[in-house]
């Protein structure tokens, strides 16, 4: 795919759309945790002339990396043939501070590509540069998604009460939570697909609930069926998130846990412990807990 007059053939879907928004408004998306609201919210980041030129830069060579990367399926030596000196010094003294705290599993990331004033911007460092968004349509296909999952309870309580003395949709259980998700993700996304395998893993594969190629998302049910099952559920999700790393289109993974009695009692420590960025040899996927209603 030709961007910015560069050809681009080794990125994932997601860094391509934030690639081509760049080039048709001069901004990226991104969501951030937002203490106030306790969720993630988009925002909308400008950036300078100079800014666009520095992301182009790192993209490219992260595309150029990840091509090398197939071709030697070693990251070192991959990085060791980067044609930008510049920028595989920059990975370097990147991987080497990840590794000093204890993150070896994010060294090299795509912020590993930006330098250190793109990365902070990119990564939520920098508030005053954001714009953040509530119910205005960004042209983002990631923001729509965020949208249905949000007013995903208002469908169920519309669907619950029909007029007419229609038969009401009920939510009984997880299946019912994960089929009328996929029928509204579906008429938007035409190419998600429900209950898709993963490759087979250590003996078996994990069945996904919604796959979304578009734009390298996942979205994982789960129904808290009593107080029992309240107390199991992320160690369910820690199972899922070991299988899930090795499928083609998960760049990003939405745990969308359907709790309608209240049984999770302490939401913010639940979704703070199970979100942020999963890696596992060479995968990454940032994970973001979402629990309604």
């Amino acid at each position: 795919m030709k961007i910015f007059k560069r050809k681009f053939q080794h990125l994932s879907a997601h860094l391509l759309q934030d690639l081509q928004t760049l080039q048709e408004e001069g901004t990226i998306y991104a969501q951030f945790w937002q203490e106030d609201s306790n969720d993630f919210r988009f925002c909308r980041i400008r950036l300078t002339p100079a800014e666009i030129v520095d992301y182009v830069d790192a993209s490219f060579a992260f595309d150029e990396f990840k091509g090398l990367l197939h071709q030697y399926g070693n990251s070192s030596l991959a990085l060791a043939h980067l044609s930008n000196p510049q920028v595989r010094n920059r990975v370097e003294e990147y991987n080497r501070w990840t590794i000093s705290i204890g993150q070896d599993e994010t060294t090299f990331c795509f912020a590993a590509f930006l330098d250190k004033h793109l990365e902070a911007l990119t990564c939520g460092s920098m508030p005053e540069r954001y714009e953040f968004l509530s119910r205005t349509y960004t042209g983002d296909r990631r923001f729509i998604l965020a949208e249905i999952l949000e007013m995903f309870p208002t469908s169920v309580a519309l669907l619950a009460n029909r007029m007419g003395n229609r038969p009401s949709y009920d939510i009984e259980e997880e299946q019912d939570v994960r089929d009328l998700l996929y029928a509204i993700v579906k008429s938007v996304f035409p190419d998600a697909r429900i209950e898709e395998h993963t490759r087979i893993h250590a003996g078996g594969a994990k069945l996904i609930d919604i796959v979304i190629p578009r734009i390298s998302t996942v979205v994982e049910v789960k129904y808290v069926r009593n107080p029992q099952h309240a107390k199991k559920v992320a160690d369910e999700l820690r199972i899922d998130f070991e299988s899930y790393h090795i499928h083609r289109d998960c760049k990003r993974l939405i745990a969308y846990i359907w709790d309608p009695n209240g049984y999770l009692v302490d939401r913010s420590n639940f979704i703070n412990d199970l979100r942020g960025l999963r890696a596992k040899g060479e995968s990454r996927f940032k994970v973001e807990v979402m629990v309604k209603p």
